[in-house]
This record gives structure tokens, C-alpha cells and sequence, in this order.
């Protein structure tokens, strides 16, 4: 490494491919596992979380001892690159390690995985996914064990199979062929993603709770919906239109335009991403809430579910809401920087190639800008507790927010204005247009206002006058001190 390099990522500091230790111990070995599990990264001995340079002493067999220690301790083992480097006189060393190719890498047995600037413990079911995602697969291409191709609905194959020989222009020739294609059904059996999208019978599985509410503890109407998964996806957004508003734009042209609460196309991402991502495997359902002025897409566990949308209290969803994959960086996501690495891949496939979805990674980006070029705010997106919840605001519900925004910080100047004339009764609009930070106008508008309803009288002439305050009590002028 440059000295060059060196300082520039002593500038950046700590994050995703780098971290700063004073010593050599345990936890390096922790963090080059993390970064092994992940895209690989830096670990600089000699600098401290402050980005102060403190230096390392170095025995002869410093470096070798090390890499022994890394070796035995890791498995399957890695062999990170040692390297010294001179910076103000003093010694540093930087370990560089690379992704791994066969994961997870684990220590004594632990498996760690970086996320942005540290480093996240992998749960046992974590674990397996990272293997899976090594060998370029996931649970849903696994057999379902004791069910056959009798279980499937051959109507429900043959609806997939013409959607995607239509979006892709291919001939599939049979739904048999279909499904070896896809990886569906091997010679070993027929796979969980099979069973999902096609099953002749509902699974329990595949449950969306759909519900109208007025407020969280009123619910209107409820639907339970256990389907296939391309079905599931029609049948929300049925439900969704029913109850949204819907009016219609003379534009103009022959026909009048339709215009709908939310951007339809946005929602749709949304239900799709929550039904192709799901953990299937840990018994999560999908929720969604439509109310007059928003709605809410979130997973809940198997244990908390019942056959009508339940409501929940915040502090209940903070551990209900399923969990993102392990290595999902929201931030990314929403930016749509992170290139998808979706949790069931054969499903997601097969909706890809359907035309339900465009590419992995770029949904969620493009919901947002749709929502954003409807002219409403974009939905809250929000992680709790390692999960997953999004929640599409209305117009109405944005002007009402920026008018009590409005509100509140006129009141605040007002408060302001009054407060500075108490403590200078002779102060100029000159003075109070550079103590606000408003323009002269701004101060003119509040002085008016002022006037108006009576709180302030001016005394005397412009100047050499002075301002009496009317009718306000010690209290209003007291709070904003």
C-alpha cells in the first residue's frame, strides 16, 4: 500500500472494507472473517478507532506467528496478506483479506458477516443461507419432501408457462418442460418453489392478511388471502383499488384520465417484493393495512397470526416484522445500489421472467421515484429490529403535515419577534431581519400580522419610536427563551 492510499483511507475512516485496530488479537481475526463472508476488506494494526496514529512494535516472528494464528483459527482456513508500512516513523500493518469462495468462513465455530462498519453474528438459519447463496442457490430450489407432481395445478403451470413464453418470446413447448427448465421439478422431486406457485390446494404458507381500518384499533373489512403466489399478487391490488380514492383529470384529450390515491405501479412493486422475498421458511405472513390517508406492507410471525388482520402495538411489531436477508444493506437498497441477491431465487426467477418484475435490485429505486413523480413523499421504509416495513403516505396527509409544519415555525418567529422587541423596545426591522434570519419582507409580513391582531403598537415615529407589546402574557414570551 502507498502512502498515499494510506492516508486516504484514514481520511474516510472506518466502514464496510475497513477497520482500525491498535493491536493484533481475537477480534482481528472476528473482523477478517466478517470481511471473508462479505466483499472482502482491510484491517490496519496501529491506528486507533480515532484515526490516531499510535504505531505497532514488531517482533521477528511477529507476522508469522499471526498468520499461524489466523489459520488454526478459521475454517475453512484463510491466508490474509501481511503487509508493514512506515507512516511518521512508526510502524503499521495492514491485513488485507479477499471474499471467500466457498462461505461461510467461521471462528471457533461463529460466523460473521460485515455489515457497513462493524461486524453481525450469523444466526444458524443465516448460516445456511450464506452456504445456499455460495452454491448459487436457495431454499426454494430444495425438494418438498412426500409431495409429487399431483399436488400441482396444471392450470396454474400453464398460466406461468404463456406468460413467460409471451414476455421472453420463447417456446417452452409443455408445462413438463417448463418445469425442468426452471429447475421446478428434478428427478428428485418437486421443489418448495414448485409447491408455492403452483399448488392445487391453499397454503397456509403463502397467507397475505388484508384489512381497511379507519385507525389501528378499527378494522372495517378483512380478507384472508391463501393462493398461489401469482394469484396472491392480482387479488391484493383488487383489494387495494376497492378502497383507495380514485378521480378523474379533464385533460383535455378525448378521454378523461384516471388518477389513483397512490401510483399503482409503485404499490404493485411493493407487494410483489414482500411476497418474493418472504422467509418461507420461518413461518412469516405478509400484513398489509389500507386506510383512508395510508398504507402498510410488514411480515408477522406464524405464532402471532389468526385467521382476521390483528392489531398489533408498536412495541409488539418491533419483533414481528420479518427479518431482512443477512446481507441486505437498506440504505443500498432503497438507493438501489445493492444489486439484489433475492432470499428465494427460483421464485424470484420465474417472476422476472414473467414480466412481474424487471431486474433484481432495481424495484424498490423505481417505486420511489414513481411515488416522487405523483407528487407525493416518498413511503417510509424502515428496518426495526433487523425487519422490513413500508408505509405510502397520501396527499392529503403531506399537505397536513407541511401545514403544521408551516404553523409551527411561524409561530416560532412570531415568538421570536416578541421576545427581541421585549428585550430592545426601540430595535429596527433592520436589526430583527438579521437576529430571524427573514428577509425585510418576512419581518414586515410578521410586524403586520402583529399589528393585526393587536399584540404590538408602535409609539412614536419610525424612528427614534419604539414598540409596546399588547396583550401578551409573561408565559408566551418566557417559553422561548
Amino acid at each position: 500500500m502507498k502512502k498515499e492510499e494510506f492516508k486516504f483511507i484514514l481520511k474516510q475512516g472506518e466502514g464496510q472494507f475497513v477497520e482500525f485496530k491498535e493491536k493484533f488479537s481475537e477480534e482481528v481475526i472476528e473482523t477478517l472473517v466478517a470481511f471473508s463472508n462479505s466483499k472482502g476488506g482491510k484491517v490496519i494494526l496501529g491506528v486507533n478507532d480515532k484515526k490516531q496514529i499510535l504505531g505497532i512494535s514488531l517482533g521477528k516472528e511477529s507476522l508469522s506467528n499471526w498468520i499461524n494464528e489466523v489459520k488454526c483459527k478459521t475454517e475453512p482456513f484463510i491466508t490474509p496478506d501481511f503487509e508493514v508500512l512506515e507512516i511518521e516513523k512508526k510502524k503499521l500493518v495492514i491485513i488485507e483479506t479477499i471474499e471467500f469462495p466457498l462461505k461461510p468462513v467461521a471462528i471457533k465455530g461463529i460466523v460473521f458477516i460485515r455489515k457497513n462498519n462493524s461486524n453481525m453474528r450469523l444466526s444458524a438459519k443465516e448460516i445456511s443461507e450464506i452456504y445456499l447463496k455460495t452454491k448459487n442457490s436457495s431454499w426454494d430450489f430444495y425438494i418438498k419432501e412426500g409431495v409429487t407432481l399431483n399436488y400441482l395445478d396444471d392450470k396454474k403451470i400453464s398460466k406461468a408457462r404463456e406468460l413467460i413464453e409471451k414476455n421472453l418470446e420463447v417456446n417452452l413447448v409443455s408445462n413438463h418442460n417448463f418445469l425442468k427448465k426452471y429447475d421446478l421439478v428434478t428427478d428428485k422431486g418437486v421443489s418448495n418453489a414448485a409447491y408455492l406457485l403452483f399448488s392445487k390446494k391453499p397454503l397456509r404458507e403463502t397467507d397475505i392478511q388484508i384489512g381497511l381500518f379507519n385507525e389501528p384499533s378499527i378494522i372495517k373489512k378483512s380478507k384472508l388471502i391463501r393462493n398461489d403466489l401469482f394469484s396472491e399478487v392480482q387479488e391484493v391490488m383488487d383489494f387495494i383499488e376497492a378502497y383507495i380514492l380514485r378521480e378523474y383529470v379533464i385533460t383535455g384529450k378525448p378521454q378523461r384520465e384516471e388518477r389513483w390515491q397512490y401510483p399503482l405501479n409503485a404499490l404493485r412493486e411493493f407487494i410483489i417484493n414482500a411476497i418474493i422475498h418472504k422467509d418461507y421458511l420461518d413461518g412469516l405472513h405478509t400484513q398489509i393495512k389500507v386506510y383512508p390517508d395510508k398504507v402498510e406492507i410488514f411480515n408477522v410471525r406464524e405464532d402471532r397470526f389468526s385467521d382476521h388482520p390483528k392489531v398489533y402495538s408498536q412495541t409488539q411489531r418491533l419483533f414481528d416484522i420479518g427479518k431482512l436477508p443477512y446481507d441486505v444493506n437498506l440504505k443500498d437498497v432503497i438507493s438501489g445500489k445493492e444489486k439484489s441477491h433475492p432470499r428465494n431465487r427460483l421464485i424470484a426467477e420465474v417472476f422476472r421472467d414473467a414480466n412481474f418484475i424487471e431486474r433484481y435490485g432495481s424495484g424498490i429505486s423505481r417505486a420511489l421515484k414513481e411515488f416522487r413523480e405523483y407528487g407525493l413523499i416518498e413511503p417510509e421504509i424502515q428496518e426495526k429490529s433487523g425487519g422490513f416495513e413500508v408505509v405510502a403516505y397520501d396527499k392529503k396527509t403531506v399537505e397536513k403535515t407541511v401545514e403544521k409544519t408551516v404553523e409551527k415555525t411561524v409561530e416560532k418567529t412570531v415568538e421570536k419577534i416578541l421576545l427581541l422587541i421585549k428585550e430592545n423596545p426601540k430595535i429596527t426591522q433592520e436589526e430583527l431581519a438579521e437576529k430571524t434570519g427573514l428577509t425585510r419582507r418576512g419581518v414586515e409580513w410578521n410586524i403586520n400580522k402583529l399589528k393585526e391582531d393587536k399584540k404590538i403598537k408602535r409609539i412614536g415615529p419610525d424612528k427614534g419610536g419604539y414598540w409596546e407589546i399588547k396583550k401578551i402574557g409573561e408565559n408566551e414570551v418566557t417559553k422561548v427563551k
